[in-house]
């Protein structure tokens, strides 16, 4: 790495303008599923066999012979004042002065900000990410067109019923990524309805008393690189990470217009009780965090000096809400909250081994207990949030893991409510892999292949062991 290049890094991070991370090609065993909304569509992008079309309509039929949503005893009641605040290790509601609230819960990746491993849009050369998906349906389609189609996915992939579901389970808390583009255009030009949608969901999510943490999944320029990020720059993630490594005007910018969302977000949002808080960057680094070649000093120091101004930015504007920081991948990757006086802050984990997926060697388990322990161990006097994990394969390590996570009193989310279903136990619920290419598919099969993201079916042995740890009573943080 050349000097220029460091030199240009550190003087952008000592000026202070300065996070699933995505899944392995390894195969996921699935396990039994029992429910569906609806009926799965059989038909794909490209003529398939007669034997390949026989067996998926065989598939359709069964599942469309299967219940719909089950409906389950609900978990909790409503609170006259719901707004979290952190009390050392614990969030309360009330402003922090009421019950202890342990939130549990789920993201909804794959939503507003497309995944092509998890979801029906297919991988190509062309289409990597949601810029390609955006870039290449306006310009087969035009902009109203083209909007027209991102905008039935989104309308199909969550409803009503969805948080009916998420509630009936258990789910008290809901973990929304989004990205920058889902708020404004590439010029940095906020839509109209810039806030539409996800006010629908911090809405939907209120009416059935459960929390949204707003998650920053994709920032301007992109933290890591990454297709979750909307930028998937491929075997080079650091080069495409434009929000840390690119000239000091183009960084600059990007983390001005970073600091300005959030500001935004802070101003909408200011005083809403049902958003439990605001995630400032998710997985920054991410794949390339230990050989990107920088110091852990220079990439910490650098990390913290964005967290710090975005939290002060914040605060002007909202004193109240919980500002959350995510560690890359460890606690000490995080500052103590004294040395920049942070105050009602959370910090953030996330946890994949992508190895000994089906636990034989009891890997995951052991994995997920040395995090924990790492975090215990860090003893920051602040609450903790497992944000993002799987234990993949065996039920078995789910299980155990979720017990150690729920033990040690912090609050977790998992990675995630839908995925295709190819994708086993990362998925809460499965829709069906339409495999699309919008790179050469008609309009109507892409629109069918996104109208149809509404059907799916629950992965009911994952829900089975969810459930009893949603629904399981809080245990005091120590």
């Amino acid at each position: 790495m050349s000097n220029k290049r460091l030199k240009a890094f550190a003087i952008v991070f000592a000026a202070a303008l300065l996070a699933g991370c995505g899944k392995n090609t390894e195969a996921v065993t699935e396990p039994a599923a029992e429910e569906v909304v609806e009926e799965v569509s059989t038909e794909t992008e490209e003529a398939e066999s007669e034997e390949t079309a026989e067996a998926e309509e065989t598939e359709a039929e069964e599942v469309v012979a299967e219940e719909p949503y089950v409906e389950r005893e609900e978990n909790d009641t409503m609170v006259e004042n719901p707004f979290l605040k952190a009390d050392g290790k614990v969030l309360r509601n009330n402003s922090g002065e009421g019950d202890v609230i342990q939130l549990k819960g789920t993201n909804v990746g794959g939503y507003l900000l497309q995944e092509m491993w998890m979801t029906p849009t297919r991988a190509t050369s062309a289409v990597k990410d949601e810029t390609d998906i955006l870039d290449i349906l306006v310009e087969r389609f035009g902009e109203e067109e083209g909007m027209a189609l991102v905008e039935a996915y989104q309308d199909n992939f969550m409803t009503d019923r969805d948080f009916d579901y998420l509630k009936s389970i258990g789910v008290n808390c809901l973990r929304l990524p989004l990205w920058w583009r889902n708020l404004m255009d590439a010029e940095g030009n906020y839509y109209d309805n810039a806030f539409e949608r996800i006010d629908w969901f911090v809405e939907q999510s209120a009416a059935r008393g459960m929390y949204v943490i707003i998650d920053l999944h994709g920032a301007p320029g992109s933290q890591n690189g990454s297709d979750h990020s909307g930028v998937d720059g491929g075997g080079d993630k650091m080069a495409a990470s434009e929000f840390f490594f690119a000239d000091q005007e183009t960084v600059a910018a990007n983390q001005e217009l970073f600091y300005q969302i959030w500001e935004k977000i802070a101003e909408h949002y200011n005083g809403n009780p049902w958003v439990a808080g605001y995630d400032l960057l998710n997985e920054p680094f991410c794949t390339y965090r230990y050989n990107s070649g920088y110091t852990d000093t220079a990439l910490r120091q650098g990390l913290w000096n964005v967290y710090d101004a975005a939290y002060k930015r914040i605060r002007a504007i909202d004193p109240d809400h919980v500002i959350i920081m995510e560690a890359v991948w460890d606690p000490v990757d995080l500052p103590l909250p004294t040395k920049f006086g942070w105050e009602n802050i959370m910090y953030e984990y996330h946890n994949y081994l992508y190895d000994d997926y089906n636990n034989a060697g009891g890997k995951q388990v052991t994995n997920m207990r040395s995090k924990l322990s790492a975090i215990d161990s860090s003893n920051y006097d602040v609450p903790s949030l497992m944000g993002e994990f799987s234990l993949f394969d065996n039920l078995e390590a789910w299980d155990e893991g979720l017990k150690y996570i729920n033990d040690s009193g912090i609050s977790w989310t998992t990675w995630t409510y839908k995925t295709i279903l190819d994708d086993g136990n990362w998925g809460i619920r499965h829709i069906k892999n339409s495999n699309i290419g919008l790179d050469s598919a008609d309009y109507d099969k892409i629109m069918e292949a996104y109208s149809e993201v509404g059907n799916s079916r629950e992965n009911s042995g994952l829900v089975q062991v969810l459930t009893k740890y949603f629904k399981m009573a809080y245990k005091i943080a120590k």
